[in-house]
């Protein structure tokens, strides 16, 4: 049975980098002079929630109570800030004065930001909020109408409102009836992305980018101006088959932090360009606002790099970690925040100053010393991280012609095809989502079925000088894509040695 509380309760949701963390609003009403508190450790945006409280409690045909009110927001060592409490402390002050009903046996979760009209506007973080909301089993759900798409992203069971009227209209005798939201076959990869057919006069680049399509492997390509480097990393993500409905949920969640309900929902892999005015925090993410960098934002997509001999050496050694570890750590006040950061990286540089070595006729003017300075703006160790290498030359005139020509038939799809079996067989070898570039066992030689002559063959390709161990590891790696996007369910010689031939540069 309803009762009037000296205490009620509500719980709303903020969120922790990527994480969400449930509060629980305790809300009274006391008699006395009219006063509004909120404790906490929350921030400016909350505790100036109080005009836009009153005023929306009043436009939607309540009253703000007479007495004291005092709002307690906890974790209360947990520092807490953004708008969307709102909701959850107008109904908790009606709950709490008794203007509509409450039963506090049933839990009820709230979220959004008030209007002064009483409508409900959605706040960033909705995503990743309602991830964490959806598995707590509250009695009542009430989010607002914009986040809508955030709620089909997490598979979330609520009600969506528009204004506070509406919300307080649930608590009434049947007045609760929640939907099922689900994500839907979203818009395929866009036509309008470059055809890999395209690439004229660079054989070993367009089997570069398929195979590092097939294993999500990382990729470097030196060549010369104009030699089609940033386009073959356009035609890279072409050739990417669309995220499903998790990695949609997972890429629409992050950047729906950033940008709020304004985020749009797509199957299309992310694709981030950086320059190489790149700073620290916008490649990794800024601890302090705990906002994502360009790394995270193109989780299960592509990071292109281009110019990558202009980046500073010190930006490019704070990748090496993420690229390894595929995800991005900050840390904060002694916490750990991780991003996930499973992505193709794609970095386009010249081979030298003037960008001519590898045109035929000596065009190339830098000395031997000039440009071994040059090239050392690579380290060993990032070096290390990349698993193919191509070098690219001018285009010469008739494939230049034969580019654009309207008679080329699209090969992109039936590439994205066969990279997307490719996949499927990664997937039910390794039992999950994971790649040949980043599977991770005890013995990765029975994990990827290799046999002790190819682990043989490929370790007497290293005792000549070739690679590292890790470069074996990576060659190995990059054998077993090769196979798996012939078709082919063991590794051969032939795959050892091509991987070998992509493995091997002279940085």
């Amino acid at each position: 049975m309803s009762s009037k509380p000296s205490v009620a309760r509500i719980y709303s949701g903020f969120a922790r980098g990527t994480d969400c963390v449930i509060s629980e609003l305790e809300v009274s009403v006391t008699p006395g002079i009219p006063t509004f508190s909120v404790i906490g450790l929350c921030d400016s945006s909350i505790r100036e929630s109080h005009g836009r409280i009153m005023s929306a409690l009043r436009s939607s045909g309540f009253n703000m109570p007479k007495g004291h009110v005092t709002i307690s927001i906890s974790p209360a060592y947990m520092k807490k800030s953004g708008s969307g409490f709102d909701l959850a402390m107008a109904i908790g002050i009606l709950f709490a004065s008794g203007q509509i009903p409450y039963s506090p046996g049933r839990r009820t979760y709230a979220e959004g930001e008030l209007s002064l009209d009483g409508s409900v506007k959605g706040t960033p973080g909705a995503a990743l909020r309602l991830n964490k909301a959806g598995s707590e089993g509250f009695d009542f759900v009430l989010i607002p109408e914009e986040e809508r798409n955030s709620a089909r992203c997490t598979g979330f069971e609520g009600r969506c409102v528009k204004d506070l009227g509406e919300a307080c209209l649930v608590f009434r005798p049947n007045g609760y009836l929640p939907e099922k939201f689900s994500i839907g076959e979203e818009p395929a990869i866009s036509d309008g992305k470059l055809d890999i057919s395209m690439l004229k006069g660079q054989e070993k680049t367009k089997r570069a980018i398929v195979l590092s399509a097939a294993g999500f492997h990382n990729m470097l390509l030196l060549g010369s101006p104009g030699s089609g480097k940033t386009m073959a990393a356009k035609i890279l993500s072409g050739i990417l088959p669309p995220l499903d409905k998790s990695e949609t949920g997972e890429v629409y969640a992050l950047y729906e932090a950033l940008e709020g309900p304004a985020a749009k929902i797509s199957s299309d892999r992310p694709v981030r360009c950086i320059s190489p005015d790149v700073t620290p925090g916008k490649l990794l993410g800024n601890a302090m606002s705990m906002t994502p960098g360009e790394m995270a934002l193109a989780n299960h997509g592509v990071l292109f790099a281009d110019e990558i001999m202009e980046f500073p050496a010190q930006v490019l050694d704070l990748m090496r970690k993420p690229l390894e570890e595929r995800e991005v750590r900050l840390f904060r006040n002694g916490i750990t925040y991780v991003y996930p950061a499973d992505l193709i990286f794609v970095g386009a540089g010249n081979p030298c100053k003037c960008g001519m070595f590898y045109e035929p006729g000596s065009r190339c003017k830098c000395s031997a010393g000039t440009r071994k300075r040059y090239l050392t703006r690579l380290s060993g160790p990032f070096l290390e991280r990349v698993d193919i290498f191509s070098e690219m030359r001018s285009i010469g005139k008739d494939d230049m012609a034969l580019m654009y020509a309207d008679s080329a038939s699209a090969e992109s799809p039936a590439v994205r095809d066969k990279v997307a079996r490719c996949w499927e067989m990664q997937n039910r070898r390794y039992g999950g989502k994971v790649f040949n570039s980043s599977v991770n066992a005890a013995n990765l030689a029975d994990a990827m079925e290799l046999s002790k002559d190819i682990l043989s063959y490929c370790s007497d390709l290293a005792s000549k000088g070739l690679f590292s161990a890790r470069g074996y590891q990576k060659t190995l790696r990059l054998a077993r894509t090769i196979a798996d996007y012939e078709g082919r369910s063991d590794v051969t010689k032939a795959d050892v040695s091509e991987a070998a031939v992509f493995r091997a540069h002279e940085l």
